[in-house]
């Protein structure tokens, strides 16, 4: 330390000076700073990234909407299933709720490698999942009913092939014009649900149910099967119990439904918290382990740099610096040290999340939370972990300082 030395400006350059001269200790306390606030960074992004999951989760399956998806295991005739009878019943008995019936189908393109998602539904599907129009309509009533050759696309289907309401498109040899684009994401349900039905990807084009035969080459009757039926209960109704009621009646024997998965957004949220809960206790243990081993490292490097500042400590004091003096100087130190393994490990997460996080296993996101929480923790963790080394710094009087050397 430079003994004539006053204000922050001159703090730092000693600071600076005592620090060259410790370069490896330093870098030790660094380095093991920097895999703490890592480690908090990356679980902050995950947890973010989960949370932010389970409000998509809501958003794409719709407010106050059940799924009812059919678990039938084979297509051997006559097996119980969901029809599109089930939806007509629904209807019948609710109807001031809102059904939606789809059946999900692969179908390749000519001159293409790749197959299209179509989903043969209704004109109320948009309604119930409550999707955002970009361009367009939607199918209606009238579409199935005549079998109109209409079809909508999805957003990213229309962006990659540049297809615009009113274009001519061929599935299997069918010529369909595009009525509308439409925004149906199902990231987060694909993400939480294994069953086909469900997943609509994104290349996905929506046709009226009628058309099924117009690019199959066996079609299933006058009452075809379907996938999954789409229930909007109103506000004003009390969804828990609809939902119930609507469960027994397809449990009745007469309905021949088969066996039915109800899917209803607090029970997939349910899952998501759960694995929220269970990173956050995990991840959190480490991160705390890491961050403690950093703080216990720092306090060792001040506790070091203490004991080799002894004299100069002594001089400074005899020339009339005060203990909170010295105090402040080996405090900041430390919030200076833990400062800048914060912001390095913040860049370094965020940097290796904007390169690869999209093929990590958990959701990632990134905003303030990642930003600000490390910075704030290495404040609050410099604080506690310096806070030893730099009172035993001020105690430390002229006469102590001769008697060590």
């Amino acid at each position: 330390m430079k003994t004539g030395a006053t204000g922050l400006g001159a703090a730092l350059r000693d600071i600076r000076d005592g620090l060259r001269s410790r370069a490896g200790r330093t870098a030790l306390s660094f380095f093991a700073m920097v895999v703490g606030f890592a480690s908090l960074t990356t679980l902050l992004a995950v947890l973010g990234g989960l949370e932010d999951r389970s409000e998509r989760i809501v958003k794409e399956l719709g407010i106050n909407v059940a799924g009812i998806l059919s678990r039938k295991t084979a297509e051997k005739k006559g097996e119980p299933g969901l029809e599109e009878r089930h939806r007509t019943v629904l209807a019948l008995n609710f109807p001031d709720c809102l059904f939606s019936s789809v059946r999900r189908f692969d179908v390749p393109m000519t001159g293409r490698d790749d197959s299209l998602t179509v989903i043969a539904t209704d004109g109320d599907l948009a309604r119930v999942r409550q999707w955002r129009l970009v361009d367009g309509r939607f199918l209606d009533s009238r579409d199935v009913e005549d079998r109109r050759r209409v079809a909508v696309v999805s957003r990213p289907l229309s962006g990659r092939w540049n297809w615009k309401t009113g274009d001519i498109i061929e599935l299997r040899g069918a010529l369909f014009r595009i009525a509308g684009i439409i925004e149906a994401g199902s990231e987060g349900l694909e993400a939480e649900m294994k069953a086909s039905a469900w997943m609509f990807g994104e290349l996905v084009v929506f046709v009226p149910r009628t058309l099924g035969s117009l690019w199959l080459e066996e079609w299933d009757g006058p009452r075809p099967p379907v996938d999954a039926i789409f229930m909007s209960v109103p506000p004003s109704r009390d969804f828990g119990r609809t939902v119930e009621a609507g469960r027994r009646l397809l449990s009745q024997p007469d309905m021949r439904a088969g066996t039915l998965s109800w899917v209803l957004p607090d029970a997939l949220r349910a899952g998501v918290k759960e694995l929220r809960r269970t990173i956050a206790w995990t991840g959190g243990s480490v991160s705390a382990l890491c961050l403690i081993l950093g703080g216990m490292t720092l306090m060792s490097l001040m506790i070091a740099n203490v004991r080799d500042r002894v004299a100069e400590i002594g001089l400074r004091r005899s020339l009339g610096a005060r203990p909170r003096d010295i105090a402040s100087l080996f405090f900041l130190e430390g919030e200076l040290t833990a400062g800048a393994a914060a912001v390095a490990a913040g860049l370094l997460v965020h940097l290796l999340i904007l390169l690869g996080g999209a093929s990590t296993p958990f959701p990632l996101k990134l905003g303030a939370t990642t930003a600000l929480v490390p910075l704030i923790t290495a404040v609050v963790l410099a604080a506690a972990f310096s806070y030893g080394p730099a009172r035993a710094a001020a105690r430390i009087t002229p006469s102590e300082a001769l008697r060590y050397e």
